[in-house]
């Protein structure tokens, strides 16, 4: 796997091979492109038990908050999930790594704790926000507007392309607008 250049990236955004939008040519650095904040988070929320094999566990251990476009306080200790303000189109013979940005990381806040794999063919069906895990490990509370630059997607060639991208596969996350919940419980999980 090569990681694609910032000139690369633009060649392949003119083209439509990449898509984002909306798009900022000052976005794009010498190896990725950066993203900014969008206003949708997913907050967690105390519950007795949240059991993956329990799709209503699962829903009442999280709540969706839209700020409006105002900023939003991420306490000490906090994981959320958030959106990327960009949606984006990755085609079927790249992928895509979510990285956190150094400037948000200084202040304690990490960007994406497991998932940080976007797959190929991933927008395919219309373009996607990218789905954040923000965790605050910062002992105080830290403020987040959206708009701001979050985080930074690199691109990688493959070795080839795969014949049926993400979104065709009908991956569990595929098409989603805002930040969704866990849907490990359409996973095969093993018998209870």
């Amino acid at each position: 796997m090569v990681v694609l250049s910032g000139e690369q990236i633009r060649e392949y955004i003119r083209v439509g091979k990449i898509v984002i939008e909306p798009f900022d040519e000052k976005l794009i650095g010498p190896s990725q492109v950066d993203l900014c904040l969008g206003n949708k988070f997913r907050i967690f929320k105390e519950n007795e038990l949240v059991d993956p094999h329990d799709e209503k566990s699962i829903e009442r251990n999280t709540e969706l908050v839209e700020t409006g476009g105002e900023p939003f306080v991420l306490q000490p200790g906090q994981l959320v999930l958030g959106i990327t303000r960009e949606r984006i189109a990755v085609p079927n013979d790249l992928v895509a790594s979510i990285e956190g940005r150094s400037s948000v990381a200084r202040m304690g806040v990490f960007i994406h704790i497991s998932s940080g794999h976007v797959n190929p063919g991933s927008g395919a069906r219309g373009p996607i926000p990218v789905t954040l895990e923000i965790l605050n490990m910062n002992p105080s509370p830290v403020k987040l507007y959206p708009g701001m630059r979050i985080c930074q997607l690199l691109f990688y060639t493959m070795d080839q392309a795969v014949r049926v991208g993400y979104d065709d596969l009908g991956g569990k996350y595929a098409g989603k607008l805002e930040p969704s919940g866990s849907s490990v419980f359409k996973d095969n999980l093993s018998p209870r």
